[in-house]
C-alpha cells in the first residue's frame, strides 16, 4: 500500500488501511500525479537535485513521488506547483484515455532480412511514447537470424507461437517449443535458429527502463 503523508510533509504515517477499491484508487492518484510531475520536469529540463533546491522539499521524497511510491501532502504539492508556475488543481486532473488505434496491415509493412530468410513486423503505434515495442517474427526453415544488441536495460520476452526454435545466447543454445516463452536482455549478439523445414512464429515484447532520474 502508498505511503499516505502527514502534514510534516515528510514524514510518512499510516492512518488506516483502506480495502482493496480504495488501495487501486490511490495507486491510480499516485501514478498520475508521478505521470504529471515526471512531464513537468522534463519540460523545464530540470533534474530532481534541482528541483528539490528550487521547491525546498527533499531530493529523495521528489524522487518517491515521481515513481509513484508516495502521495505527496498538499503542502508538498503546493511547493511543487509554485517552483512550476502551474496551479496545484494541475496535479489532481485526470490523465485523459487515449483513443483506441486500428493499425492497417499497410502501417504495418514486413521487412525482410537480407539473406530473405526472416520477416520482421512492427506492431506498435508510432508517434507515441515508447515504453515498449511489440514484433512479429517469421523465421523460415533453417533460417538463422543475427539480432545486433539492444541498449542496457532493456528487458525482452520471446514467445513461440509455431514451430521450434533455438535462442543463441551468451556461448548457449536455449531451445523453445510451441507456447514457451524466453525472456532476456538482449544486450549482448544474439541469433534465433529455426532447425526446422517448416515456418516458425513468434512475438517479442521489448519494454524499455525508465527515464534516468
Amino acid at each position: 500500500m502508498l505511503n499516505a503523508q502527514s502534514n510534516a510533509e515528510e514524514s510518512p504515517i499510516q492512518t488506516y488501511r483502506p480495502g482493496l477499491g480504495a488501495e487501486k484508487e490511490e495507486v491510480a492518484i499516485a501514478r498520475g500525479i508521478a505521470k504529471i510531475l515526471r512531464d513537468l520536469r522534463k519540460k523545464k529540463q530540470m533534474t530532481l537535485q534541482e528541483l528539490s533546491r528550487l521547491s525546498g522539499v527533499s531530493r529523495s521524497m521528489l524522487s518517491q513521488v515521481e515513481t509513484g511510491r508516495s502521495i505527496p501532502t498538499v503542502v508538498v504539492l503546493c511547493k511543487i506547483a509554485r517552483t512550476f508556475g502551474v496551479p496545484v488543481t494541475v496535479f489532481l486532473k485526470p490523465e485523459p484515455m487515449e483513443p483506441p488505434l486500428l493499425l492497417s496491415a499497410e502501417q504495418t509493412p514486413l521487412k525482410i532480412s537480407a539473406n530473405g530468410k526472416c520477416a520482421w513486423r512492427s506492431l506498435t503505434p508510432d508517434g507515441r511514447e515508447r515504453k515498449m515495442e511489440f514484433f512479429e517474427i517469421t523465421l523460415r526453415g533453417g533460417g538463422i537470424e543475427q539480432v545486433e544488441p539492444h541498449p542496457e536495460g532493456v528487458w525482452a520476452n520471446l514467445t513461440l507461437c509455431e514451430g521450434m526454435v533455438f535462442v543463441a545466447l551468451n556461448g548457449y543454445r536455449h531451445r523453445l517449443k510451441e507456447g514457451d516463452v524466453f525472456a532476456f536482455y538482449p544486450s549482448i549478439p544474439h541469433s534465433y535458429v529455426n532447425p526446422g523445414n517448416d515456418n516458425a512464429r513468434l512475438y517479442l515484447v521489448l519494454r524499455y527502463p525508465e527515464t534516468p532520474i
